[in-house]
């Protein structure tokens, strides 16, 4: 697309960007939400105001981190979800619940490798700060009785702490996609992140707009108004066509679907990168329904992978499965004329309803 056109998208974005806040689709599961809380400070200062010093510095970030991720693999052996709710928040604790629920409270377990620390410079809460962490999942024992270590994979995990008085919690965790490399964060003279506000306007598309513009890409595809400012790929475009297919196969079961994705009110997380753009880090929910076109309709299975979360193994009339998503996506500085990259996702279904 042409420079002009690319731009006219994006006005056009922001114009009904109110609108894509409330929910992509008529009736989603986003409709009504707000939007996400902040848990970014600006960033943005002038030669002459004085650099803040940081609340949370680099030695207590890696303490934090080496803690959290010992404490987690304890109550991964242990089962115990009672406990393992007490160290997470916002997303991770839907994704938690059925990381446990769905293993018949035996959830998987990692060891941990490389590790980056990127900490923003802030001084006033909420405080937080984002690692870049090699995890490799533990196999199943072969016949050698050893168990097998998958690949490692670089994992985002965002730390968060509300005000003085709280604790650390896991807030955030994604999965880089195959073939990405480490975000290229910008680090200052000490070795401190700068955070970016979520209504920050130094980027192509400010943090808080990220997951509705997702939304968008999700459901539309290609033909959608902010196709132009997210790439293409499984997670952005590669929805649309999945959600086109499936319909297809239900009309053909006698079944009604649909599938929306909306905002969450989970705080959004931005670091500047090197480029002066930035990495942003949203949650988004994905609601899947399926109903019967008549009365005299098949039952609705619920799928295996979903039936930790249901009491029934199937549905009368309606079935409604929600999803929730992580993503971390690289966001140009304004004016680059290139569309963001979503690097990292990882979620689970965390819900099933119906009747």
């Amino acid at each position: 697309m042409r420079a002009n056109g690319r731009r006219g998208v994006l006005a056009t974005a922001l114009v009904l960007v109110s609108a894509v806040l409330t929910g992509c689709s008529g009736g989603g599961q986003g409709k009504g939400e707000p939007t996400p809380v902040a848990a970014t400070t600006p960033a943005r200062t002038t030669a002459a105001t004085p650099v803040p010093e940081p609340v949370v510095g680099l030695d207590e970030a890696q303490r934090v981190l080496t803690r959290m991720l010992a404490t987690d693999d304890v109550l991964r052996a242990g089962g115990d979800l009672r406990m393992a709710l007490e160290i997470v928040r916002d997303g991770q604790t839907a994704l938690t619940t059925a990381a446990y629920r769905a293993t018949d409270m035996a959830p998987p377990r990692y060891t941990w490798g490389h590790e980056s620390v990127f900490v923003p410079r802030l001084d006033r809460p909420p405080y937080w700060f984002t690692a870049v962490v090699e995890r490799r999942d533990a196999g199943q024992a072969g016949r050698s009785g050893r168990k097998a270590v998958a690949a490692p994979r670089p994992a985002i995990l965002t730390f968060m702490r509300q005000d003085d008085e709280s604790r650390w919690q896991l807030s955030f965790a994604s999965l880089l996609s195959p073939g990405e490399s480490a975000p290229p964060v910008a680090l200052d003279a000490e070795g401190y992140a700068t955070a970016l506000s979520t209504r920050d306007e130094t980027l192509e598309i400010s943090p808080q707009l990220m997951a509705p513009l997702h939304a968008t890409v999700a459901e539309e595809g290609a033909q959608g108004f902010s196709a132009a400012l997210i790439a293409p790929g499984d997670h952005t475009t590669g929805y649309s066509a999945q959600i086109a297919e499936r319909k297809q196969q239900a009309r053909h079961d006698g079944l009604n679907y649909d599938s929306i994705f909306g905002a969450t009110q989970a705080p959004v997380f931005g670091l500047r990168t090197r480029d002066g753009g930035g990495l942003v880090q949203y949650g988004m929910t994905r609601t899947t329904t399926l109903s019967a076109k008549l009365p005299s309709a098949p039952w609705i299975e619920v799928p295996k992978d979903a039936r930790w979360a249901s009491e029934d193994p199937a549905m009368a009339k309606e079935m409604r499965i929600v999803e929730t998503h992580q993503y971390a996506a690289l966001v140009p500085a304004l004016n680059a004329r290139e569309p963001a990259e979503v690097i990292a996702f990882d979620g689970a279904i965390t819900r099933v309803t119906g009747r």
